[in-house]
């Protein structure tokens, strides 16, 4: 619990960032940040941030101005563009997009804030770290692992003095890479004849570094580099009448040897028992890849999704001779 001091000055913080100026105002845009990209398109563009070391902006713990000149940079919450570093709330971070200040003085021994739940040592020892006085915009729709509050960390938070944000430079590899959807194999082939209602239909991704992985890249900003390596965990299959099921990568590439035999998702095989109707039905295969970064000290996980399309015609079963 923060002390009644310690949490009307919070609030007053907020206020003040909520009365910023209009360059720094907490507007929702409709399209949130990430490496998600639409239907067919192969790469997004992100923007890991960061600026001057902290030797050439020191941030403030009392308010009062960052000083120093160093390389202005900017920081994104929620699509919007905002400033890495501000004057009385500190350094922004994506560890949970929110500003982060080192509290100064720090917490004395016996403070009732060292009993809290805040990432404060188990062992009593604050000398590996410090305690920080963190501000949150009220953004809806943020998922945020921590709010606003004091909390003590072994080292800074992501983003914290000017250094890159690493999650932004793991997000920069992932577009390096240029994923991409599956590369659709069906049976029955799309083409003129196609297949007749009522028979199995396979689908299975063809294995390649940008369908399946493994493939890797690394970005780097301000001397730190973030290496992030993806490899496709699954892929969800809509056949077009209703019919929907996920399968773990690759699928079994259908032989004539199957016949006319259903694929058996048991045995890593991919589809469903057959259209019931003629027509022409669009397949869209949606690969989720899951990506592990790692650098600067830190690593994490996040995902990402790409999407392909195939058309196939079906028709009704051909009878030869009586």
């Amino acid at each position: 619990m923060l002390t009644a001091v310690r949490a009307a000055g919070i609030v007053t913080t907020m206020l003040l960032a909520l009365s910023a100026p209009a360059t720094a105002a907490w507007a929702t845009p409709t399209s949130p940040p990430g490496v998600d990209c639409p239907p067919l398109q192969p790469d997004c563009n992100v923007n890991a941030g960061g600026t001057a070391p902290p030797s050439q902006r020191p941030p403030s713990s009392t308010g009062g101005s960052g000083g120093g000149t160093g390389k202005k940079a900017t920081c994104t919450l929620a699509g919007q563009t905002i400033p890495c570093y501000r004057d009385g709330l500190g350094w922004f971070s994506s560890l949970n997009d929110c500003y982060w200040q080192l509290m100064a003085p720090q917490p004395a021994a016996d403070d009732p804030l060292n009993k809290d739940d805040n990432g404060y040592p188990a062992d009593g020892d604050t000398s590996k770290g410090k305690f920080y006085s963190v501000t949150c915009p009220d953004v809806a729709g943020q998922n945020r692992a921590l709010d606003g509050g004091d909390y003590w960390r072994a080292t800074p938070p992501p983003g914290f003095g000017g250094g890159p944000d690493l999650a932004a430079l793991a997000q920069q590899a992932v577009t390096k890479m240029r994923l991409e959807g599956a590369d659709v194999g069906i049976a029955p082939k799309p083409g003129s004849k196609g297949g007749s209602v009522g028979l199995p239909v396979w689908v299975w991704n063809g294995k390649g570094p940008r369908t399946t992985g493994p493939t890797s890249a690394s970005a780097t900003a301000l001397g730190v580099t973030v290496t992030a390596t993806a490899t496709v965990r699954d892929v969800a299959w809509a056949f077009g009448n209703g019919t929907a099921v996920t399968c773990a990568f690759p699928g079994v590439r259908y032989t004539a040897a199957y016949g006319t035999r259903a694929p058996d998702h048991s045995a890593g095989q991919c589809g469903f028992a057959g259209y019931s109707r003629t027509g022409t039905y669009t397949v869209t295969a949606t690969s989720t890849w899951a990506v592990h970064w790692a650098g600067g000290g830190q690593q994490g996980d996040l995902t990402t999704t790409r999407t392909s399309q195939v058309q196939i015609r079906i028709g009704e079963v051909q009878v030869v001779g009586e």
